[in-house]
């Protein structure tokens, strides 16, 4: 992910937008939430590992994208395995009511490179220069991360490995 860094970091010298240095390169999995429990941290985790059983997968990040007028970034892959990533994610986090329903987004998977503090003219110029650009890389993904907001910075805070989905234990029932 260097490489998406180096990108983030030529933006902001060049057009002075610095927000996006603020936070680690990543892919937004669920939106932030606020725990206020020793208990509900705890269920959070389970749940969290209960989402881990998945099989690794080839993530591919290719082109620049937009939310305009204020978010630069680069596009990621939408294939089967991120989506079902966040999917299970998503799942497994729902009867905790960590987030409104309304407040729930559409999962559009990407690499922010520039956003909050980037004006609609610098928005068109950093388009401008970004839109037809070539970038393609390729990753391996095998473990997702929980980040916490500490000391002003989203900091990685608990990792979570993949486990064989074959492994998974299944629910206990009375016609089986």
């Amino acid at each position: 992910m260097e490489d998406v860094d180096v990108i983030r970091n030529e933006i902001s010298d060049k057009y002075k937008v610095y927000k996006s240095l603020k936070r680690p390169v990543h892919i937004t999995l669920y939106n932030p939430v606020k725990i206020s429990s020793l208990e509900m941290e705890k269920s959070f985790f389970k749940a969290l590992e209960s989402a881990s059983f998945s099989e690794s997968f080839s993530q591919v990040l290719k082109g620049f994208g937009s939310f305009a007028p204020h978010t630069i970034f680069i596009d990621v892959d939408r294939n089967a395995h991120i989506m079902q990533l966040q999917a299970q994610i998503k799942s497994a986090l729902k009867p905790l009511a960590l987030i409104n329903q309304k407040d729930s987004f559409k999962f559009n998977p990407h690499l922010t490179i520039a956003f909050k503090d980037v004006k609609p003219e610098t928005y068109a110029s950093i388009m401008d220069e970004y839109k037809d650009k070539n970038f393609k890389r390729e990753f391996f993904v095998d473990r997702f991360w929980v980040y916490k907001h500490i000391d002003k910075r989203w900091q990685p805070y608990k990792e979570f490995l993949f486990k064989n989905p074959k492994d998974e234990p299944k629910p206990l029932s009375l016609f089986d």
